[in-house]
């Protein structure tokens, strides 16, 4: 019997996952101990690739039946991270990448050419990133003092709905019938996305 994609995806992970639990400026987050100008930084690089990840996502809805079946609106939502770049006096279009981030764009950019669903094995890791994050924001908060509504709004941003909208991705992910090649092109992209945020929290840190 065939594994189901999720528990596929959620296996072959759970090492990166935990490490990228582990690294530094993942723990600086989750404690709220975290220095603002960094964190603007990182809300900069959010932003930047979840807007690249949106663009392909919406791009490739029309034709590819595996993204139009899994993805909805509030995947493609960029308003929190906007409201929260704001608060710290950035606008979206002026967030520069980081070389981690713009290695990651770049991969998400061919991926979208030549392996399309394989996009939603990146979407698969931002989206596992909403269980627990509304206790990250709760932690950012009283650490850098922000207001409940701006600052730090991106982590808790499905509200009382995460648990519901977690559930229908898993589902709706689980209903595909995705060949070895895609199935093995999901892990890949979901594991190149954890790397990809642990190399962010070392150049963050290494800025001055």
């Amino acid at each position: 019997m065939t594994t189901p994609v999720m528990e596929l995806l959620r296996d072959s992970t759970a090492e990166l996952h935990t490490s990228a639990e582990a690294n530094e400026f993942q723990h600086q987050l989750g404690s709220g101990k975290v220095d603002k100008k960094h964190f603007s930084r990182y809300l900069e690089q959010l932003y930047l690739m979840h807007k690249r990840l949106a663009d392909l996502l919406n791009e490739s809805k029309p034709a590819n039946h595996a993204v139009n079946h899994v993805v909805k609106d509030y995947h493609l939502d960029l308003s929190c991270l906007s409201k929260d770049l704001a608060y710290f006096g950035q606008k979206p279009d002026g967030a520069s990448p980081l070389k981690a981030t713009a290695k990651l764009m770049e991969s998400m950019k061919s991926t979208a050419q030549n392996d399309t669903a394989a996009l939603l094995g990146y979407l698969y890791v931002l989206e596992g990133s909403t269980n627990g994050a509304k206790f990250m924001a709760k932690a950012l908060r009283a650490g850098l003092e922000l207001p409940e509504d701006a600052g730090a709004s991106y982590f808790d941003r499905y509200g009382d709905a995460q648990r519901e909208r977690w559930t229908a991705f898993k589902t709706a992910m689980n209903e595909l019938d995705f060949s070895e090649k895609e199935r093995d092109s999901l892990v890949t992209r979901a594991k190149e996305i954890f790397h990809s945020f642990g190399e962010i929290g070392t150049e963050l840190l290494s800025e001055n």
